[in-house]
């Protein structure tokens, strides 16, 4: 059996495990900062003030929580409103990172309700905004993508953000009962004595919190003294299998953990489809140029001293590629365009030949290996894909192509605009699975 002092090394070994998460925790924040920046910009830009300089009022430095006292049942309202609300939601975010997560030892049980509170005021607001006429105004792509940020936010706050704090909450309470355990089996030896002048005990129990340099909690206080008449075999076997049913919830094994992002990169396939469609529409469009548009082009070029970025066939242009060491490279459409179909191709075929909804059942090692073999190259080409595709979004932005531009009908481009935002939020979020797996 252990002594008191054993269980509190047992969960100061809880405390430290969990404060390994935090870098995890502080990169599923900017996921989800990131998510409603991309929803209010991107998917429901009429539900927000039309301010272009609205993120001139987040602070990356606050270190406060702003929280109603009362959550109001209904959190949408006029466009004004609604981006107060979001900024104080992002606001709230940093403050977590800043004043609790830069250093997780030094949270305390109150700070983790206001946190905890914090998160059910986001969630009540991002489910409000989903109104119907937000979501009725969307494409069907804008609006598969807007439920997907959506899924994506709830997930990390009720499935990995949450279960962090309610874990150290529960050895920050857990830390208290062992301290006082002893102190107040001096004080009251039993539940009985005690309510015989419970005013009188609380004030003794409270005055030897503070002694031990701890903040009194009556309610905790009472559950020590329940568990006065109880044996301390039965104590210990009640922290320690209280922890172990907390693994016991983490996420699915492996197998299961594999098969999720292998389904994401999956279900990119008609993504991917569109995208080479549009990539080929452009091709199209831009190489249709008048011999008088390619001398202009040619001067151009001659004069600049550069190399010339439109040919008879082709279209070069370069783009920053983040894997390692961030630099800018240089490719063309055609081969843009190639990779797209390659990858396309490579979906459909690894969907033809292994059927996810059975690989769960199988233990054969060979089948774990090509699931493993496929999500490695999916990010590797999805992520590269996004690259390019963006280098070629930022070349068409360019102000000496405003007239090529105009080649692409509106709707074309803000199609290409969302299925870029969907790919690089499936690569991130993919990503981010695979590492968290890796660490076990």
């Amino acid at each position: 059996m252990l002594t008191v002092d054993q269980l509190k090394a047992f969960l100061r070994t809880e405390r430290d495990r969990l404060f390994k998460a935090k870098d995890y925790i502080n990169s599923y924040y900017h996921q989800i900062t990131s998510s409603l920046e991309s929803l209010r910009d991107n998917l429901f830009p009429y539900a927000f003030s039309q301010r272009l300089t609205w993120k001139d009022d987040l602070n990356r430095q606050a270190t406060q929580i702003s929280v109603p006292h009362v959550i109001p049942k209904k959190l949408v309202g006029d466009p004004e409103f609604n981006s107060n609300t979001l900024i104080a939601l992002i606001n709230n975010i940093y403050a977590i990172q800043n004043a609790y997560l830069f250093n997780p030892a030094r949270i305390e049980k109150p700070d983790i309700t206001l946190v905890l509170k914090a998160h059910q005021f986001l969630l009540s607001f991002l489910n409000d905004q989903f109104s119907r006429s937000n979501i009725d105004g969307l494409q069907r792509q804008q609006r598969e993508l807007a439920y997907s940020l959506k899924q994506s936010v709830e997930d990390r706050i009720q499935n990995s953000i949450n279960p962090f704090f309610q874990r150290l909450e529960m050895i920050l309470e857990d830390e208290y009962r062992l301290t006082l355990m002893d102190p107040i089996k001096l004080i009251v030896n039993s539940f009985a004595l005690y309510k015989k002048d419970p005013t009188l005990y609380d004030e003794l129990i409270s005055r030897k919190a503070r002694e031990l340099g701890l903040k009194n909690d009556p309610e905790l206080n009472l559950v020590i003294i329940a568990d006065l008449e109880k044996p301390s075999s039965m104590i210990e076997t009640e922290i320690k299998a209280k922890y172990q049913l907390t693994d016991d919830k983490r996420p699915a094994n492996k197998p299961y953990r594999l098969k999720e992002i292998a389904g994401r990169y999956c279900s990119q396939t008609e993504n991917v489809h569109a995208l080479a469609a549009f990539l080929k529409d452009a091709e199209k469009a831009l190489l249709h140029i008048s011999i008088f548009k390619r001398i202009v082009l040619f001067l151009r070029n001659l004069f600049s001293g550069r190399g010339p970025e439109i040919s008879h066939t082709d279209i070069s242009f370069s783009y920053v590629a983040a894997r390692g060491k961030i630099r800018r490279e240089h490719t063309s459409l055609n081969d843009l365009i190639r990779n797209t179909e390659y990858y396309r191709d490579y979906l459909e075929k690894f969907k033809e030949e292994l059927d996810l909804s059975t690989y769960t059942k199988s233990r054969n090692p060979r089948v774990t290996a090509e699931i493993e073999k496929f999500i490695e190259t999916s990010f590797l080409s999805l992520n590269e894909i996004y690259e390019k595709s963006n280098g070629f979004r930022e070349w068409l932005g360019r102000e000496n192509n405003r007239t090529l531009l105009r080649r692409i009908p509106d709707r074309r481009q803000e199609e290409f605009n969302n299925l870029l935002l969907h790919v690089n939020r499936i690569c991130i979020i993919n990503n981010y699975n695979l590492h968290e797996l890796d660490a076990g």
